[in-house]
């Protein structure tokens, strides 16, 4: 099963899963979209994935706030175009494993998908 960790360098806990992940999963493929920023696509897929935008949606982001979408998160559509133009929207980091994002700061259960 193919697994992707989306995660970005200047994001501290992005930094300590990644670490903890290789280590245990050199071969484990990433993405930093700090550097390489994603796609529409990209980011439509880990929505799904996750099971919504609410599960990926950074409610502390200010744009969040504004938008009222910690109440009430926007369609997902509207906000992978708001990520485009902010990639802090979203929480970090996101482990795609086949069709299913775990999402945020959990190396253990991260590390269990990837066993199985």
């Amino acid at each position: 099963m193919t697994a992707t960790l989306y995660w970005k360098s200047t994001c501290t806990t992005a930094r300590e899963v990644r670490s903890i992940l290789r280590a245990r999963h050199p071969a484990l493929g990433d993405r930093n979209y700090a550097k390489d920023p994603l796609t529409l696509a990209e980011v439509l897929t880990l929505v799904t994935a996750a099971g919504g935008v609410a599960q990926v949606l950074n409610t502390r982001h200010e744009v969040a706030k504004a938008r009222g979408w910690k109440d009430t998160a926007p369609d997902p559509s509207t906000f992978a175009a708001a990520v485009l133009l902010d990639s802090n929207l979203l929480r970090r980091p996101i482990l795609l494993v086949g069709d299913r994002a775990l999402v945020g700061n959990q190396p253990e259960a991260m590390l269990q998908a990837l066993a199985q």
